[in-house]
């Protein structure tokens, strides 16, 4: 049994999108799983979660590949400590966050250093990121914006209007428009389209940020009746971290605030000023 509300939470909404996906209905997956429909409801419903054992019948009824279905099954046999490690892994923080991005009320997103990836063009993409990686290969690369073009269509399908805060550290387009001139012509009017729509606002902080604040974000209910718990989420260079502890995320909440108030509004923002920001 899933022994976080976060992990519980990952199990529930990953049965009920994946089984949405595949086009069967609960008495299907119920039935080829050997488990009472009634049973099975109550795993989607959240009133109880399924059991480790069990959790990789299920994945796969639901359409899941094996790397998916080794995740639901950690996150069902989690204990405190085994979450610790779950919850640091990429992978399975990346599987979240897109829950989160389709589920959640009230979503947060801040990098000093890059455009954040809902916001990205496929050119910002293959050219700027791929600079920032390296070591990336295309293989990498191509996943990495399929997956970031699955989040954004799913975002787009959303019947209800979440709340969606950007702030981006102006740094982020000052080396944009070092790399490309005409890149980044493109990518801001793509960021004003963005900031048109219903609820989402995008602002530029200038200025310089710590380090140990410069990537985060934050994920609260909002008025979704499908969230999950509060989690806020940060990255560092060899891995990243999903946060549900309550006093830490209102620590971050402090953190956003602050930052929030001192950024411009992308529809002021004069981006003719950026050179005086190297004086």
């Amino acid at each position: 049994m899933a022994k976080t509300k976060s992990g519980a939470w990952f199990i529930r909404m990953m049965l009920r999108t994946g089984r949405d996906r595949v086009g069967k209905t609960q008495e299907q997956i119920a039935r080829a799983c050997r488990v009472s429909t009634d049973t099975y409801r109550a795993y989607e419903a959240g009133r109880s979660s399924p059991h480790a054992r069990n959790m990789e019948k299920l994945a796969k009824q639901c359409g899941y590949d094996e790397e998916m279905a080794e995740y639901m099954v950690k996150a069902a046999d989690s204990r405190d400590e085994e979450w610790e490690a779950l919850e640091a892994n990429p992978r399975f923080n990346a599987l979240y966050i897109a829950l989160a991005e389709h589920f959640y009320g009230e979503i947060f997103k801040f990098d000093a250093l890059m455009i954040p990836g809902l916001l990205q063009l496929q050119g910002y993409h293959y050219l700027v990121v791929r600079l920032a990686e390296p070591l990336a290969n295309d293989e990498f690369m191509d996943g990495g914006w399929d997956f970031k073009e699955t989040r954004i269509a799913d975002i787009e399908a959303r019947a209800d209007r979440p709340i969606f805060q950007f702030l981006i550290g102006e740094a982020a387009l000052i080396q944009l428009r070092m790399v490309s001139e005409e890149l980044y012509q493109e990518q801001m009017a793509h960021l004003r389209r963005w900031a048109r729509r219903p609820g989402v606002s995008i602002r530029i902080l200038r200025g310089p940020v710590l380090a140990q604040r410069s990537n985060f974000s934050i994920y609260h209910v909002g008025k979704s009746p499908q969230a999950g718990p509060a989690i806020a989420y940060s990255e560092i260079v060899d891995s990243s971290w999903l946060i549900d502890d309550p006093k830490r995320i209102a620590s971050y909440d402090e953190i956003r605030k602050i930052l929030w108030k001192q950024a411009i509004r992308i529809e002021v923002y004069n981006d003719d000023d950026w050179r005086y920001s190297l004086a």
